[in-house]
């Protein structure tokens, strides 16, 4: 598997060709140096900080949450996704009767029915 800091890397590059943006246009835009911009993308900063990935997604115009939404890091233990689990839920809920859909809500917010 690839470390942590190449699927960074690798997922900036892409977000900067998708975008039709520089690693330089956006540490301007992230208020980052280019040096910081460019020891992420290049690996050798193999910890950047919160604050800093945060300024990148902002420069890239997503909030964190989504910047950081890509595999592997978006996936459960099992290979599923988020979005996967959720469409299971709604699939078991739309199977339930009206009443049931209650019943498991009550359950679900109060701890019992």
């Amino acid at each position: 598997m690839d470390s942590p800091e190449s699927l960074l890397s690798r997922h900036i590059e892409q977000l900067l060709e998708n975008k039709n943006l520089t690693a330089n246009r956006l540490a301007l835009i992230a208020g980052i140096s280019q040096s910081s911009l460019s020891a992420i993308i290049s690996t050798r900063s193999a910890n950047p900080g919160i604050n800093t990935l945060a300024k990148v997604a902002s420069g890239l115009g997503m909030s964190l949450t989504e910047f950081l939404d890509f595999p592997p890091y978006n996936q459960r233990p099992d290979g599923s996704s988020a979005a996967k689990q959720r469409s299971k839920w709604e699939e078991l809920g739309n199977a339930l009767t009206p009443e049931e859909r209650e019943r498991v809500r009550r359950i679900l917010l109060n701890g019992k029915e």
